[in-house]
């Protein structure tokens, strides 16, 4: 007998999750009452829902740590810039909480691809994203609302949850701040620390919004 479902409450709150795996809270529910009772509770447990609207940026940001993508490429090495693709590509390949374990596995070759190609540009705003998110002196994570559009991130252009691969052909480079928001991938925005060095024309996206 399918079990019942009840409704699903975290903290009070309709939110949304952030980034690729964006799915409603609805959505959610729906798919954790096909699980038994342990599992589902398990999973409520872990889920951190972002807020349907972005925070405000505390404080001005500061000067960018690089700026242009020349700047970058002289202030960081091949072996650092691989690291960091290497990070991103493991977390591509995780289990996530609505999409599970992907299919196909991508490498820090193929996140060095889409970074260099994009030339650290986000693909949707245009904001220069090839800073890491803040944190302290003990490693901690700072909050990065201020500099969100000069973060980097890698994004799926079709989310894994909706059928997106985990493949080459399906990722873009991305700030921090559009990946998380979707709604605000305006080209050329100059909040959260948006960068466009050298004169670049933001004015239309690289990749599909989807």
């Amino acid at each position: 007998m399918a079990r019942a479902q009840r409704p699903l409450t975290i903290a009070g709150k309709a939110s949304k999750f952030p980034g690729p795996e964006a799915v409603e809270l609805a959505e959610l529910a729906e798919r954790l009452s096909r699980l038994p009772q342990e599992r589902a509770d398990k999973i409520i447990s872990r889920v951190r829902p972002a807020p349907l609207s972005p925070p405000a940026g505390k404080g001005a940001p500061g000067p960018p740590d690089y700026a242009s993508w020349d700047d970058f490429l002289a202030s960081t090495t091949p072996a650092d810039r691989r690291k960091w693709a290497a990070a991103k590509a493991k977390k591509a390949n995780s289990e996530r909480l609505m999409s599970g374990r992907p299919a196909e596995r991508i490498t820090a070759d193929d996140v060095l691809a889409v970074l260099e190609s994009a030339r650290g540009r986000c693909a949707h705003c245009g904001s220069l994203a090839v800073e890491r998110r803040p944190s302290g002196r003990d490693g901690r994570p700072l909050p990065w609302e201020a500099v969100g559009r000069r973060i980097g991130s890698l994004g799926h252009i079709t989310a894994r949850v909706f059928g997106g691969g985990n493949v080459p052909s399906n990722l873009a480079w991305s700030c921090l701040w559009c990946n998380t928001w979707p709604q605000e991938r305006t080209p050329g925005k100059t909040d959260h620390g948006g960068h466009y060095p050298d004169g670049h024309d933001a004015s239309e996206p690289r990749c599909p919004v989807e």
